[in-house]
């Protein structure tokens, strides 16, 4: 956690402004040493109470779902194509590491913006403390960008929140 939190520092937070950051009641969010050094670098840390990640949490409410279906049709598809083979004493082979970070990418480039901007609605988070959240002009605040080259297989997906 806290070399995500220098991770925040050097690649997001730049522009000064206050932020915060959500969490579940997992343990390694929780430990002092990680509370202080959030606090130290000016984030505010807001904590999911147990049991309302479902209803608070965009991922569980939204987007896990879509994308592990995806994750499984890839899998699926690698297997109907043959593509575990087998070993010498006739168990499945393991997929490449580069197989599987291309399912991944693929199944994260099938969950529509559309989705991830409704499942922040859904759980009345937003970065407008002044506008109504669920104005049609407040859909252009978020934008997902692909930076990975097209023949890189593990590229990276940024979501921006302006």
């Amino acid at each position: 956690m806290k070399k995500y939190i220098d991770y925040l520092n050097d690649n997001i937070k730049g522009n000064g402004s206050s932020m915060m950051m959500v969490y579940d009641l997992f343990k390694g969010h929780l430990e002092d040493s990680v509370k202080s050094k959030f606090q130290d670098n000016g984030f505010n840390l807001a904590i999911i109470p147990d049991g309302l990640t479902s209803i608070c949490q965009p991922l569980d409410v939204a987007i896990n779902k879509p994308f592990k279906d995806n994750l499984r049709k890839e899998w699926h598809l690698w297997m109907a194509g043959s593509g575990a083979g087998l070993t010498i004493g006739g168990n499945l082979k393991y997929a490449k590491l580069s197989d599987v970070c291309g399912w991944v990418k693929r199944s994260w480039d099938n969950i529509s913006n559309e989705i991830i901007v409704q499942s922040f609605k859904t759980c009345n988070i937003s970065n407008e403390i002044n506008k109504d959240f669920n104005n049609k002009e407040n859909e252009e605040d978020f934008e997902i960008t692909d930076d990975s080259e097209e023949d890189d297989d593990c590229g990276s997906i940024d979501m921006k929140i302006p």
